[in-house]
């Protein structure tokens, strides 16, 4: 059977302003419809909603336009919403082939807020969930390990970046000092917040360095000098104009198993695809990245404690050249592996088994 008699029924866990969802699916929408795949595309909306009757309303919304698309599919890629397990049920005895596609540690518990009660809820759905799945694909290694035991078809694939949005992205000129970048949501902020007195003492000793952060608002960080902290809100766009203004970029993360296991980290790509040097905490699976790379000067390097944070940071702000020659090994990281159309002739044949 071609890929163009293909019948594929997306099941998306968000809509394309999600990041996981417009990184891990959105970009390759493109590539199914050129090569004819019959496309249904169905997008939940029930997440992060403050009310519990409209959050109720929009899964009840969700679970019957999963009912009337049921039926109509010989592929279902289901990205990290978990539906009732007898829909899955039904789809394999159909002989439906069902990928299953996430990012996040959803048997951890979300440190967040959540109970353990709730998690636990979850984790029992996830794992029958991974146990159905024909195949699965993981976000990073970490969660691809723990889908092993579960279910041995499984592999790990990246993010994607849209090439042609960086083809001619431009780097802003006339910085008075060199600027440091971190790009998040709200919820991230937390790990930000963790590196406030690095950044400070950092700052302290370069008095022209900026800090500037793409995100929905300014964290709480009262130490640091509030004249040179700027915002660009986040939007798509917004965060294409702020890492192409980051001379480094931080990607600080906490240690617990949902932090760890994360596949996302696509703040960190959009940096080095501006040719952006990125230190990051070591975590969902980046470091693997750079070892197949084997770049001697890698675009992206890794810090574990403050000492290490602020060794790197304070020797690639004193050093132009060193950041001049680590923006070119963090473009060929890019250039390598994490594309969209570098990434869709495995993401086609690990969702249509062909």
């Amino acid at each position: 059977m071609t890929p163009a008699s293909r019948r594929l029924l997306v099941v998306a866990g968000g809509t394309r302003s999600t990041a996981s969802t417009r990184h891990r699916l959105w970009n390759y929408r493109p590539f199914l419809e050129r090569d004819g795949v019959d496309l249904t595309w169905l997008e939940y909306t029930g997440g992060r909603i403050a009310s519990a009757g409209a959050a109720f309303a929009a899964r009840a919304r969700f679970l019957l336009a999963l009912a009337r698309n049921a039926g109509a599919s010989d592929v279902v890629l289901i990205q990290k919403v978990l539906p009732p397990i007898s829909l899955v049920r039904r789809w394999r005895e159909r002989g439906c082939r069902i990928v299953y596609d996430f990012d996040d540690a959803l048997y951890a518990r979300f440190e967040w807020g959540e109970s353990e009660v709730h998690a636990a809820r979850r984790r029992r759905r996830f794992d029958a969930m991974l146990a159905l799945a024909s195949h699965v694909i993981a976000g990073s290694p970490p969660l691809a390990e723990y889908v092993r035991s579960r279910n041995a078809s499984v592999e790990v694939l990246y993010p994607t970046l849209e090439r042609e949005r960086f083809r001619d992205l431009p780097r802003p000129k006339g910085n008075a000092g060199p600027v440091i970048g971190w790009v998040g949501n709200d919820q991230s902020q937390v790990y930000l917040r963790a590196l406030e007195s690095v950044l400070g003492a950092v700052m302290a000793a370069h008095p022209t360095a900026r800090l500037r952060i793409c995100s929905s608002g300014l964290p709480a960080m009262p130490t640091l000098p509030a004249d040179r902290v700027d915002l660009i809100p986040w939007s798509e766009h917004g965060e294409l104009d702020a890492v192409a203004s980051f001379d480094v970029a931080v990607s600080p993360l906490a240690n617990d198993a949902w932090s760890q296991a994360r596949g996302g980290r696509v703040s960190v790509l959009l940096s080095l695809a501006a040719g952006v040097p990125v230190i990051a905490a070591p975590g969902g699976g980046l470091e693997q990245l750079v070892r197949e790379a084997g770049d001697p000067a890698p675009g992206l390097v890794f810090a574990a404690d403050a000492t290490e944070w602020t060794s790197w940071l304070a020797r690639l702000l004193n050093d132009p050249k060193e950041r001049a020659v680590r923006s070119a090994s963090a473009r060929s990281l890019i250039d390598r592996a994490i594309w969209a159309d570098v990434q869709y002739p495995r993401f086609r044949q690990a969702v249509l088994g062909e």
